[in-house]
């Protein structure tokens, strides 16, 4: 079953004075549920715009973006913000916790704006985290955790509504080998458990090759590989 699908979707970036920049041209995807995808491709080729499009933080020039067969931009703003939160998680190379806040309280974030009841919300928090193996951590701040930890505990706030598609950016390009290893797997199963589906974006040869179909985007376009 298709849970997201992207159609002809063209992007371009206009500047005055500049040349017109397509990074996005008819470029098409299809994500089925439980399925892992990796988009590859040359630094700058637009690989994050495509996955900010797909997830709904930038809109296409041209194209449709697809849930489950409704138009994700057919929702007004608040909607849209409203869906994203329920049914998406959201990981980058950078982890862009917020610095005020505990790494338990940004873990907790999404489920309390999604309207998760506080109590329920704090031990599914610490549950992630102890998958993780930083629960000790909980308490600190993320200028006091290291990058392994920080991206460990970005990854549980992904996951902390129990999303139906994670949609990670480069997420493993900050991590050693060890902590990149330790995150893919506990993605990869999370896939097997509840037929969770991904899509990656990387530049990692190893890890484009655990999954399932792998594309290249190239002069604007997708090719399966």
């Amino acid at each position: 079953m298709i849970i997201l699908e992207a159609k002809d979707i063209t992007k371009t970036y206009e500047e005055e004075g500049q040349k017109p920049l397509t990074v996005l041209n008819d470029a098409s995807i299809a994500i089925e549920k439980g399925s892992i995808l990796t988009v590859v491709g040359a630094s700058g080729c637009g690989k994050s715009t495509l996955l900010h499009i797909l997830g709904g933080l930038d809109q296409p020039n041209a194209g449709t973006v697809s849930w489950d067969g409704t138009s994700i931009y057919a929702m007004k703003r608040e909607e849209l913000a409203r869906f994203r939160n329920k049914n998406m998680g959201f990981v980058f190379q950078f982890h862009h916790l917020l610095p005020e806040f505990t790494a338990l309280e940004n873990v907790m974030m999404p489920a309390l704006i999604k309207g998760t009841p506080p109590g329920a919300t704090k031990e599914k928090a610490q549950l992630l985290l102890s998958d993780f193996g930083i629960l000790e951590r909980a308490e600190h701040r993320p200028s006091q955790l290291s990058g392994g930890e920080q991206q460990r505990v970005a990854m549980a706030r992904a996951l902390i509504n129990d999303p139906d598609l994670i949609l990670a950016d480069e997420p493993t390009g900050n991590l050693d080998e060890r902590n990149t290893d330790m995150l893919l797997d506990f993605l990869f199963n999370l896939r097997q458990e509840r037929e969770l589906s991904i899509l990656l974006i990387t530049h990692e040869k190893n890890i484009a090759e655990r999954s399932d179909v792998i594309y290249e985007l190239s002069h604007g376009k997708l090719h399966a590989l």
